[in-house]
């Protein structure tokens, strides 16, 4: 499985990616980072995924290296401050409470199930802390504070680091009582581990397992840089912003080369493929990209559709091939189903069971199919069971010990086997959606690039007087040595500042109570460009971008008590006129509605019970033959209601019945709700490896009726 070279054409080539990025936390004139999601991650999934991967050396894989995200793990293993170590580093007994608060609203930031309840102590000091209604830090004492402290940290450890770190694992096998040294202790492991990163990475490309790939330097939208209106080919009637200096091709052009060159730096070579943030690709940046040395690049089989159109197939000689784009760049596209079971669904199966559905996936691409396989690295595992250990070793060990099936990468497999057909026509798209929609069109988003455009013709002009180019030079070696002042430091905080993920929180596609910091964040970019200058900046550089208010439920609320009988029939019009309504398809942040079974649900109450009704695809009682549905209960202990085969309920004291929909009545008390409390719940329906969970983002939230609700309406 290791060998050299292009894999025989008898085989199914498999192309794994995975893309490993985190946004320009650090303000690069203050020399701090806003957030620690660099330190974090860097113990858990950089440091993870490589290792899992040396234990199966047969597996070859691609790991993608943004270059900002380079420099960010190396000023955090250099000790770049953020406001949550700083909070960490502070002794529990002089925590004021306004640092009480802080600790408290940010260091439960992370997956309740995975990194928090499976940690003991940390899972006790949530339920300890957490109150019905509001935070409680009179709860904790000083041991509570210093343990909190400890965990937020140590819980993001990877699990084979837990075990290969000797004080990290003595300090997992404490749980409890730990003193000020000790939390030291953590973070300069922090340090260590982050330190080993790029040097481990290029360990196992000098071996031969990885091809590391990189990405245009801080991330951005090259489409859009190279020409906005490339966003006119899906999207015909866009809004596009109106400012000067956005014809940003010299600025795409950079981004490039410096991704180059810090690669080269790092890695002692030159590298062969490249991940195009977000996937996003358009005619416009083939040349640039050429002229950039790469040889290879991968976008998603959504753009390839659209390039072929009626002569797309999924198939060796249409997605699950090489094609030529410009003169000699390669492009592969990656199975977007296949990738997105692994990224949001396989996460609910077991790791056995996922992974056998994965690799019998890959297999039905067929011999000489070249499958590639392309997602996050970061953001999923936080998600699975045993944060992806069990499914990763499962997944890598059938790729081992199949015949019929080889990974390969890119830059030898291509080179071997090159594509000759030409697209005719790339299609300008990213990923998701394979349009920009996410990045330009909307108010917010428009509003963001003409302050980036008002900002960047200052910083041209200011270019222009100076005679000289900085957008030439090589990246600095480190962020710390980025000057404070001048050109060259105005054009580093403008490549953040052209960055994607700043624009993926304006608008209304994605929503997260820390918005706020992104959009300060861009804010400080664009304001170090002028400071850099010696320039003011603009008053609306102070003033938020986004809007404050979060986005609307995806469902109604129940106007009155229900009268329903359950018996899986649609038996009266007016049985649930007056519930509450859940629609899949106007949930904004479902991925895929496609292959969704759950497509509606109602609820609401009678006097005694919470009333619920799901309509599926097709017959509920067939469908329930291949799956089980799961009420899921958010805030009464993780409670669930079980529905299986012939509508039979368990869990909660439920009843069930499904026939053309599915009816479920469950008894409040057993909930332990009082009149007045929120009910919180999501509704899963559960296939072998894949399920569908809704609503996407939040759970359902309906407020229980007392009993004078009956005679009113009962929720506004």
């Amino acid at each position: 499985m290791g060998r050299a070279g292009g894999a025989p054409p008898e085989v199914t080539r498999l192309a794994l990616i995975w893309h490993q990025h985190q946004p320009c936390y650090a303000d690069l004139r203050r020399g701090e980072a806003a957030m620690p999601w660099v330190r974090l991650h860097g113990v858990k999934d950089y440091w993870g995924m490589p290792a899992l991967l040396r234990e199966f050396p047969g597996v070859k894989a691609h790991v993608n290296l943004v270059p900002g995200l380079i420099l960010q793990i190396e000023a955090a293993a250099g000790g770049m401050p953020d406001p949550w170590l700083r909070l960490a580093r502070r002794p529990a007994e002089d925590l004021r409470p306004e640092e009480q608060k802080a600790i408290l609203e940010t260091f439960f930031m992370a997956q309740e199930d995975n990194l928090i309840r499976a940690n003991a102590r940390f899972g006790e000091l949530l339920a300890k802390a957490r109150g019905a209604a509001r935070w409680r830090p009179e709860a904790l004492s000083a041991e509570d504070w210093r343990d909190l402290q400890v965990w937020h940290n140590l819980a993001w450890f990877h699990p084979l680091l837990r075990e290969e770190h000797p004080f990290v694992k003595e300090l997992f096998a404490k749980q409890r009582g730990f003193t000020e040294a000790e939390k030291e202790g953590v973070l300069a492991a922090q340090r260590e581990v982050l330190a080993g990163l790029v040097p481990a990475h290029r360990a196992m490309q000098d071996a031969g397992q990885i091809e590391i790939t990189t990405t245009p330097y801080w991330h951005p939208i090259l489409p859009l840089l190279c020409r906005m209106e490339s966003a006119r080919v899906a999207m015909t009637n866009v809004v596009l912003p109106k400012a000067p200096a956005l014809d940003m091709e010299d600025d795409a052009r950079a981004h490039l080369a410096r991704a180059v060159a810090l690669y080269r730096d790092r890695f002692g070579r030159d590298p062969r493929g490249l991940w195009p943030s977000e996937g996003s690709v358009s005619p416009e940046m083939v040349p640039l990209v050429e002229e950039a040395g790469f040889r290879w690049m991968a976008s998603d089989e959504g753009v390839l559709e659209a390039s072929l159109g009626a002569d797309f197939h999924r198939d060796a000689r249409g997605l699950y091939a090489p094609w030529l784009a410009g003169e000699k760049l390669a492009m592969v596209f990656r199975d977007h189903a296949v990738s997105d079971l692994v990224g949001f669904e396989y996460k609910r199966a077991k790791a056995e069971e996922a992974a056998h559905d994965l690799v019998a996936r890959i297999r039905a691409a067929g011999p000489d199919a070249l499958v590639t396989l392309a997602l996050d690295g970061e953001n999923a595992w936080e998600h699975y069971p045993g944060l992806g250990v069990p499914f990763l070793r499962a997944f890598y060990r059938r790729l081992e010990d199949a015949k019929d099936i080889r990974t390969v990468l890119l830059g030898d497999e291509l080179a071997a086997r090159p594509p000759t057909r030409p697209l005719k026509r790339l299609w300008s798209g990213s990923w998701i959606h394979r349009n920009f929609q996410i990045w330009v069109g909307h108010p917010e988003d428009n509003a963001g690039w003409e302050l980036l455009g008002q900002a960047r013709a200052s910083l041209l002009a200011a270019t222009t007087a100076a005679g000289c180019d900085p957008r030439v030079d090589p990246p600095p070696k480190a962020l710390a040595s980025i000057a404070q002042d001048g050109l060259a430091a105005a054009w580093e905080s403008m490549f953040a500042a052209e960055g994607s993920d700043w624009f993926w929180w304006f608008g209304e596609e994605h929503y997260s109570p820390i918005a706020g910091i992104f959009d300060a964040l861009f804010r400080a970019h664009l304001q170090n460009v002028y400071s850099a200058l010696g320039l003011p900046a603009p008053a609306a550089l102070l003033r938020p971008i986004k809007g404050t208010a979060a986005p609307a439920p995806s469902w109604t609320q129940p106007w009155a008590l229900l009268d329903v009988k359950i018996d899986g029939r649609r038996s009266d019009y007016y049985e649930w006129i007056s519930a509450g309504h859940y629609n899949a398809a106007k949930d904004t942040d479902v991925m895929d509605r496609s292959s969704a079974w759950i497509r509606d649900v109602f609820f609401g109450f009678d006097r005694r019970h919470l009333l619920v009704r799901v309509d599926a695809s097709g017959p509920a009682k067939e469908g329930l033959l291949t799956r089980c549905v799961n009420l899921i209960f958010m805030n009464t202990d993780r409670q669930t209601v079980t529905i299986g085969a012939g509508g039979k309920a368990s869990g909660c004291g439920a009843t069930a019945a499904a026939g053309d929909i599915l009816e479920i009545a469950v008894p409040l008390r057993e909930l332990d709700l009082v009149p007045g409390e929120n009910l919180e719940f999501f509704v899963e329906a559960a296939a072998g490896p894949a399920s569908q969970r809704v609503p996407a983002r939040m759970p359902i939230s309906v407020k229980v009726p007392a009993e004078e609700d009956e005679r009113v309406h009962w929720l506004v």
